[in-house]
């Protein structure tokens, strides 16, 4: 292939340099231009993170990249900064500028103009039109635009370090800049520039009496100290509007000198882990918030999440009905809303499990709204989990693990997603691959919607460890026969048939439409392995052993 030239590389870092990715950062500008600039004049072998720190970063000579993690940190950054630009502004540009995993060396290539997606590929107009064509839902048409918050804002606050050593400032100006690039990847955020001047020193109380500047509703702060080899770091989550600390942890860590990466990655990691996610300390406050608002009648900005949040707890009907009519309004008021459709479809995926005369229907319609979700914003994660779901449900495994693998990709932070992505590889019957996942994100955040925590009770009941198996769905809250169905079989196989008749019963007497022949479990079940583990289980009851 022919090289790209100097002047058309130059060209093209000044286009990405002056877009909306890389204009607001100082440190990403300066880290692309040197390591560019550097490769064109021949000195690309020279680019290690010792120069790119001193040269680009402007850090101390007595830099030490083996504490100090910022260099890798950034270069994250920028490499998900590109693939921004490149989906967005750049989408049309005839060069890609990347760097390399493993490699500060960028690499400079022409672009195949078919790989270049036109507009004309957006199927939006067909959102519009099934949006549109709702006019006539009664409620639908009465409801006011939708108020709804999107994205909150939160800052890191630097840390205050009590005591004396190098590590601890390593430490306290690596873990705020490492955090507050990391909650980057989270689209539910906005996150202020870590380095912004207003945050030195910032407080809570400082904050409320400027009227947060910055427009930030959350601040993180914290403070390190140091006994002898024991190195102690408290952090806390502040809601700024009311100067409330709404959660705190304290992390403790020997001989930092030894670990000092290792406790900085778990720490961040941890952190996010409690904060970040449906689950997390922060969307909890805010559905909290948005609830007592209602209660005093005070005009607010629903969460756009709510509705998500109540499905993924109740999944039931009404909820469900709901939900769809929220959602629908959203995309009515706002037809680029990525997020929206992706709540949207896995709803309507949800609508097909419960009613199977609708099955059909709402799995391809799921479908559609996930395929919107992506095009609309090909980083909006929960738009690859809702493209997952459709196509477990239209019995697509291949394509249902395929689009679990590249929403991970988006942002492998995020515990609810890797949560979901754990349970959704056990239902396809990657039940080992699945559990491995879900073990991990568990020691990190136990709070996850029913269908995460219902996975662990099938995992145990093909071990065949039925205990187990009633365990877990005893923990599940929400009510419905797939938790029923699953404690029948356990009950069966531990010889416990009393019990597991009245689970069966539970399920006659509130879903008589379910039908738990084979043919029947195969349409609610799409991994084989599941369907004959659990008629094996059902068929050990002598009631049913006729009609099975």
């Amino acid at each position: 292939m022919e090289s790209v030239s100097k002047e058309e590389i130059t060209s093209q870092l000044d286009r990405i340099l002056a877009s909306s990715q890389l204009l607001a950062s100082n440190v990403l500008t300066a880290f692309l231009s040197f390591i560019v600039r550097e490769t064109l004049e021949g000195k690309g072998n020279d680019l290690k993170e010792y120069t790119i720190a001193v040269c680009a970063l402007k850090k101390d000579a007595d830099f030490n990249p083996q504490i100090d993690s910022i260099v890798r940190i950034h270069a994250g950054r920028l490499r998900r900064a590109l693939k921004e630009y490149y989906y967005e502004n750049g989408r049309h540009d005839p060069i890609t500028i990347s760097i390399p995993k493993g490699s500060y060396i960028p690499t400079f290539t022409y672009r195949d103009v078919d790989m270049i997606v036109e507009d004309s590929d957006n199927p939006l107009g067909e959102i519009l039109t099934f949006v549109d064509n709702n006019n006539d839902r009664g409620p639908f048409i009465k409801h006011d635009r939708p108020r709804t918050k999107q994205k909150v804002s939160i800052a890191v606050v630097p840390f205050r370090k009590i005591g004396h050593g190098l590590s601890l400032k390593y430490f306290v100006d690596g873990i705020g800049e490492y955090l507050s690039t990391e909650l980057t990847s989270f689209a539910d955020f906005n996150v202020i520039p870590y380095n912004a001047d207003r945050l030195k020193g910032a407080t809570v109380s400082d904050f409320r009496k400027t009227g947060a500047p910055l427009g930030a509703e959350y601040l993180v702060t914290g403070s390190i100290q140091s006994f002898e080899k024991l190195t102690r770091l408290y952090v806390q989550l502040n809601d700024v509007d009311s100067g409330h600390n709404i959660w705190a942890q304290t992390y403790e860590c020997k001989n930092l000198e030894e670990k000092y990466g290792q406790f900085q990655v778990e720490v961040v990691e941890r952190i996010m882990g409690s904060i970040t996610g449906m689950n997390g300390a922060v969307s909890r406050h805010e559905l909290k918030k948005d609830f007592k608002a209602s209660l005093l009648e005070k005009e607010t900005d629903e969460p756009l999440i709510s509705w998500y949040w109540e499905y993924s707890e109740k999944f039931d009907i009404p909820t469900i009905n709901n939900a769809k009519e929220f959602y629908l309004k959203v995309l009515k008021a706002d037809p680029h809303n990525a997020l929206a459709a992706a709540y949207l479809s896995e709803i309507l995926s949800g609508e097909s499990l419960l009613i199977p005369a609708l099955a059909q229907a709402s799995g391809e319609l799921g479908l559609h709204y996930a395929r919107v979700a992506i095009t609309i914003d090909p980083f909006c994660q929960q738009g690859y989990l809702s493209l997952a779901i459709s196509n477990l449900i239209l019995e697509r495994i291949n394509d249902c693990i395929y689009a679990l693998e590249k929403g991970s990709e988006v942002n492998p932070h995020s515990l609810d997603y890797r949560s979901a992505m754990g349970a959704m590889l056990i239902y396809t019957g990657e039940f080992e691959r699945g559990v491995k996942i879900l073990d991990k994100v568990i020691t990190l955040n136990s709070h996850f919607p029913w269908w995460h925590v219902l996975s662990y009770s099938y995992y145990s009941y093909h071990r065949e460890f039925y205990h187990d198996a009633l365990f877990w769905a005893e923990r599940v809250t929400a009510d419905n026969f797939y938790v029923y169905l699953i404690k029948a079989a356990a009950y069966s196989q531990l010889e416990q048939y009393d019990d597991a008749a009245k689970m069966l019963n539970c399920v006659k007497a509130k879903y008589n439409f379910v039908d738990i022949s084979k043919h029947g479990l195969r349409k609610m079940y799409k991994s084989e392995v599941l369907v004959d583990e659990i008629l094996h289980g059902l068929n050990k009851l002598p009631s049913l052993l006729p009609s099975l």
